[in-house]
């Protein structure tokens, strides 16, 4: 049976029921294996789209504006050419709300749907192993907001997983993109990384055999390795923001992100 350590506060708001089916479990495993992502359409209800999108408005947000690296860091020039794929900068910008402006609220609801076990469980069976939570004060839980005139960029995760719950869809864009288990390592010295990134960011071949998309739908959860998929929210279109809740997961139950990484996100406008 899968436990939780705070139902009735988010009774309603997501659909239990579905990280309680076997079947349910058994096909996210092969869809992240084969796919390199796993889907649950519905997953949050709309009265669970309602409750957590106004609790992320209400949260002051940093609108960060950034030039880096694929890896979320400036590079490393001692090792590597300006030229090589490792130092590839692009320019990056979106809206975030960090896990230390959601702590703040008065009904905490996104860190309760992070620190739920069932949620946890449930990704670990997918797994076939066990799934820690991150302890980044701010990287483990956050929300984007992205406009047309945001540019999130093509990046590998720090983190091993990541699970996105979409809250709010633009009138059209917003695609989630990505190259499915594409790095074999979590290393920023890997060079089938680096491969990825020459031929998606600097030959700019038609990768259309490669890139793969999915379509987010509000209240869809989306899991994938992050650390292992190169990936971005393709440009949006329109007036509305499209808005995520963000949980990042690993395979060491002490896992950070490296200080390169927070600089380069700013997650939370409370650590600026």
């Amino acid at each position: 049976m899968i436990s939780s350590t705070s139902p009735s506060l988010l009774d309603g708001f997501v659909d239990w029921s579905i990280l309680a089916d076997p079947s349910t479990i058994e096909k996210c495993r092969q869809s992240l294996k084969d796919d390199g992502v796993m889907l649950l359409p519905n997953f949050v209800t709309p009265a669970g789209i309602t409750h957590l999108k106004e609790e992320i408005l209400s949260c002051p947000h940093n609108e960060s504006t950034q030039h880096y690296t694929p890896y979320q860091d400036q590079g490393d020039f001692e090792k590597y050419p300006a030229s090589h794929p490792r130092n590839y900068k692009l320019h990056s910008s979106a809206s975030f709300v960090g896990r230390k402006s959601l702590e703040t609220t008065t009904k905490v609801q996104c860190i309760s749907m992070y620190n739920d076990e069932r949620v946890i469980d449930f990704l670990s069976k997918v797994l076939g192993h066990k799934l820690y939570r991150s302890k980044d004060e701010n990287g483990s839980v956050y929300s984007y907001r992205i406009t047309s005139n945001h540019n999130p960029p093509w990046h590998f995760d720090e983190s091993h997983y990541t699970m996105i719950l979409y809250l709010q869809s633009s009138e059209s864009g917003g695609e989630f993109e990505y190259v499915p288990w594409c790095r074999p390592t979590r290393s920023v010295d890997d060079e089938v990384g680096h491969d990825i990134i020459n031929k998606i960011l600097i030959e700019k071949d038609n990768n259309d055999d490669i890139i793969q998309q999915v379509q987010p739908q509000d209240g869809m959860l989306l899991f994938f390795a992050g650390a292992h998929t190169f990936h971005r929210a393709a440009p949006i279109q329109g007036n509305t923001a499209r808005i995520g809740l963000v949980f990042t997961f690993s395979e060491d139950k002490t896992f950070r992100n490296s200080d390169d990484v927070k600089s380069s996100n700013q997650w939370d406008p409370a650590d600026f």
